[in-house]
C-alpha cells in the first residue's frame, strides 16, 4: 500500500476492494475508540464509505397488517411510502422527536401516515433533519433518508408508519 511500485493498489481500488467483501457479508471491519469527537468523524466515513447504503440493499420484506401476505418495498422514491421509527427523544424547544429511516417512497410535511403497529392515521406536523446542535427544517424524506418527525402522538420505537393506501408492517 506504501509501496507506490507498479505492482501497489492504490487507496480507491483497497477501499472498493473491501466495501465489496463488506457488502458480500463475508468481511468485517473492525474499528476502535474512545468517542472523542475525531474519532466520531472517523467513524462516520468508515460508515460512509464501506457499509450499504439504501440503494445497495434490493428491497425490505414486511407483511400487510389487512391480508398477512408478504408485502416488499424497494429503496426507491416511485414505491409507497414506508419507515421505521427507531429512536424517540425530546427536545426542550420543539417536543417530541420521533428518528424515522424512510426505507420506500416520499414522507412529506403535512401528510398523513398509517401507524401499522396501532392502526391509527397520524399527521407528520414537521419534519428536521438533526446536526450535532442544531436542527433544520425540511419539507419531506426520501428513501434512504433518515429525519426527526414531530406531530405523531401514538407512534413509538418500533413502529411502522406507511402509506395510507398501501399498508405495509417492517
Amino acid at each position: 500500500f506504501l509501496d507506490k511500485g507498479e505492482d501497489s493498489i492504490t487507496e480507491p481500488e483497497l477501499k472498493a476492494a473491501l466495501r465489496k467483501r463488506v457488502l458480500a457479508g463475508d468481511f468485517f471491519l473492525v474499528s476502535g475508540g474512545d468517542g472523542r469527537g475525531v474519532i466520531v468523524e472517523k467513524l462516520l466515513d468508515i460508515m460512509a464509505d464501506y457499509l450499504p447504503s439504501p440503494l445497495d440493499v434490493d428491497e425490505i420484506w414486511g407483511v400487510n397488517p389487512k391480508t398477512g401476505d408478504q408485502v416488499g418495498r424497494k429503496p426507491d422514491v416511485n414505491e409507497p411510502m414506508a419507515g421505521l421509527a427507531f429512536k424517540i427523544a425530546t427536545d426542550p424547544f420543539v417536543g417530541k422527536l420521533i428518528f424515522v429511516r424512510a426505507y420506500s417512497g416520499v414522507i412529506k410535511s403535512g401528510s398523513y401516515v398509517l401507524n401499522t403497529a396501532t392502526g391509527e392515521k397520524e399527521r407528520i406536523g414537521r419534519i428536521v433533519r438533526m446536526h450535532a446542535d442544531k436542527r433544520e427544517e425540511i419539507d419531506e424524506i426520501v428513501a434512504g433518508d433518515i429525519a426527526a418527525v414531530l406531530g405523531l402522538k401514538s407512534t413509538f420505537t418500533g413502529h411502522t408508519l406507511s402509506d395510507v393506501a398501501h399498508p405495509v408492517a417492517l
